[in-house]
């Protein structure tokens, strides 16, 4: 969760490794959210059987006894990440605000029903209620694309889901009049080849792929750029990643021509390439 500039972002992330969903340069920060259980409540907001509050305080005051040693040994700041992911922890189980944002029975059956009783419709759901909640950035991960074999089986399984959850919150933030304030991006990480392997599956192909934006007080409802017939590579107003993420840090207020040290001293620009989709804008 970062704090930037008040505006709000949901990213619909079909990545499903952790080590792509890290903090990079930022360091530790951010929580990730453990899996639903079956009644798609999420674990972990509240004590544990046998664990009362005043055995939690104990804890706590245990914890603080082992800072002095551990900021010595210290030399990286992860002392304090990990102190910050503490506070958050103990605030999240002792108090009300988290548990209430991540209760789905606080919705309607009718609007729970709308994004799909499934575990990607109530994520995309709870990523709503999150950000109702000033959670300022969240990824809603929906893995198990890399379909190199059977991709129609696979595809007529997974894609009315997917399809359903991710166009119930584009309207329902529509609908709250949030669409300026969030801006909602799906995608993954590359395309799939054209053409079906011999195992009716379809391989890793990075010549070109198709993201969804909605939101954020960007000219929608459109289509923008074109592939050749056969789907290979970009016919016109072809864009890159990086163009897809200058939108997003422009949403976020974030200067993209700032630089920060990388991990050996030398200064780098956050994004290299910094184009907007202007059709967008």
């Amino acid at each position: 969760m970062i704090e930037v500039s008040g505006k709000q972002f949901a990213c619909c992330d079909a990545v499903n490794r952790r080590g792509f969903l890290r903090a990079g340069f930022l360091g530790l920060t951010g929580l990730t959210l453990p899996q639903y259980q079956s009644d798609f409540s999420v674990q972990n907001l509240t004590l544990v059987q046998g664990l009362n509050l005043d055995r939690l305080d104990e804890r706590r005051h245990l914890l603080r006894s082992f800072d002095g040693a551990r900021r010595i040994a210290d030399a990286e700041g992860v002392a304090d990440s990990i102190d910050d992911f503490t506070r958050q922890a103990f605030e999240m189980v002792t108090g009300d605000q988290a548990r209430k944002a991540f209760d789905l029975t606080g919705e309607s059956a009718a609007t729970r029903d709308r994004y799909g009783r499934n575990t990607t419709g109530q994520s995309l759901l709870l990523s709503r209620r999150l950000i109702e909640a000033g959670v300022t950035f969240v990824t809603v991960r929906a893995g198990g694309w890399d379909d190199h074999s059977e991709i129609e089986k696979s595809m007529k399984q997974k894609g009315p889901a997917y399809d359903r959850g991710v166009s119930a919150l584009v309207s329902d933030l529509y609908e709250r009049g949030l669409d300026r304030q969030v801006l909602v991006i799906a995608m993954g990480e590359f395309g799939r080849t054209p053409r079906v392997n011999r195992n009716a599956g379809r391989d890793h192909w990075g010549n070109v792929m198709s993201v969804l934006l909605s939101g954020g007080g960007l000219r929608v409802g459109q289509v923008v750029g074109s592939s050749n017939s056969k789907g290979e590579t970009p016919l016109d107003a072809p864009y890159r990643p990086e163009d897809v993420l200058m939108m997003a840090y422009r949403h976020l207020g974030i200067d993209c021509s700032a630089t920060f040290n990388d991990f050996a001293g030398r200064p780098r620009h956050i994004l290299d390439r910094r184009r907007l989709i202007s059709e967008l804008v």
